[in-house]
């Protein structure tokens, strides 16, 4: 791979809160070697020059919640989940090229069936398909008749989370996720969910999971689910929905990260386009108004916060909910790259542009910090520092900003099978 200088643009490095004007960048084996001013590296012969010339250059985005086995899926979730290994494996595929194509380097994958999330990260890794390189949890584990327990591994008891978290380990796991609770449930009284796991056997399996060095995640919402899973020592939380302010302030105390995947939860998965149906509508809108709350509160305690899309979700779109909640731009920003790079447990080697890290950037046509849907203006991807244009990648679903004309880019888009345009 031929070295590569990329040069003239104005940089956010993931650890500054403001650009540098006139940075470049050396890549070389696929990591960045040298970071410093143009004039610093000479006639720097021998190097590819790239032209960032009135380009915004970010580390390359990390997604913290992803299901690439059925990420825009059109209609009945329960059937687009449970379809066949080689249908997932096509589609997650081609949503792999997409997560690239929007900058997204580094991504967590938080289920899937039939293996396939583990058959994914490797084919990507050993440069067999484009994609982000992949976390896996590979299956999440539930108990009988809990949420998703279709495509979870099923346990009951302490000592059955201990072994499917061995398990999943064994299997190739990167993580160890638990679905704390169901997702809407009818209840009485204000909280529309159920807590289903208790402490002991989540606490067993994040035992499992710490002692192999692994990370913890899980699907959690409703106040009593959320401090169980906080007391069992989750590492990062998922959607949130009934968090209170104490429960954000306990969050923030023991370091407990959050990924609310706000514009899944409260736009996108009630869109007519996703045609998932008047009764999907019905039972998520009352998580609406409590999932705000909880993102305020997470934000006035100062829990870190890490961007997440889910299966619906759109990048951009969260980063505009939290900057309309009160998060600084450049906060929202660290959000997409730092942050969830320390949460992930890969700080070492993404999430900031530093020598010695992997070449991992996206290149912007405009400006992030002035408008959050700038995130979808994907000029040029580099990922371990090789270049990749989004139209030569993939498809168009993800881009949303309304004004942009949605005719002129389908025209040139290859949408996934059943799916319509974003936007």
């Amino acid at each position: 791979m031929p070295r590569k200088m990329i040069v003239g643009g104005r940089l956010f490095d993931g650890r500054e809160s403001h650009y540098q004007d006139g940075a470049a960048i050396l890549l070389e084996d696929g990591l960045i070697a040298a970071i410093g001013r143009r004039a610093d590296f000479g006639q720097a012969t021998g190097v590819e020059l790239v032209d960032a010339s009135g380009l915004y250059v970010l580390p390359g985005l990390v997604n913290a919640h992803v299901h690439l086995t059925f990420m825009y899926s059109v209609g009945n979730v329960d059937q687009n989940i449970s379809k066949s290994a080689p249908d997932c494996t096509i589609h997650a595929v081609r949503v792999a090229a997409l997560l690239l194509s929007q900058g997204i380097t580094t991504a967590r994958d938080m289920a899937g069936t039939n293996n396939v999330p583990l058959l994914i990260r490797d084919a990507i890794e050993d440069g067999r398909i484009p994609g982000p390189r992949l976390l896996v949890c590979n299956q999440p584990v539930a108990i009988s008749g809990g949420h998703a327990w279709h495509f979870c591994t099923i346990a009951d008891g302490p000592d059955a989370f201990r072994a499917a978290a061995r398990q999943q380990l064994q299997l190739g796991a990167d993580f160890i996720k638990v679905m704390a609770s169901h997702d809407p449930w009818p209840m009485p009284g204000s909280e529309q969910t159920r807590a289903e796991l208790t402490v002991e056997e989540m606490a067993a399996a994040f035992e499992v999971a710490h002692a192999w060095g692994r990370r913890t995640g899980c699907h959690v919402m409703g106040s009593s689910a959320i401090d169980r899973v906080i007391r069992a020592g989750v590492d990062i939380i998922e959607h949130g929905q009934y968090l209170t302010r104490s429960l954000a302030k306990d969050m923030a105390e023991r370091g407990v990260c959050f990924t609310p995947t706000m514009s899944s939860y409260d736009v996108q998965t009630m869109h007519p386009r996703f045609d998932r149906g008047l009764p999907w509508k019905l039972a998520h809108e009352p998580l609406i108004e409590p999932h705000r709350e909880a993102l305020r509160f997470a934000l006035e305690e100062g829990v870190k916060i890490v961007n997440g899309t889910d299966s619906v979700g759109c990048y951009a779109e969260e980063i505009d909910i939290f900057r309309r909640t009160g998060m600084s731009a450049a906060d929202s920003l660290l959000s997409c790259t730092r942050w969830p790079a320390e949460a992930l447990g890969v700080a070492d080697s993404v999430g900031t542009l530093e020598v010695g890290k992997r070449g991992d950037l996206v290149l912007l046509r405009e400006d992030p910090l002035a408008d959050p849907y700038a995130l979808e203006a994907v000029e040029l991807v580099f990922k371990d520092g090789r270049a990749h244009r989004p139209k030569d990648l993939t498809y168009a679903e993800h881009i949303t900003k309304p004004e942009w004309d949605m005719r002129a880019l389908a025209q040139h888009a290859i949408p996934l099978e059943g799916a319509s345009i974003v936007g």
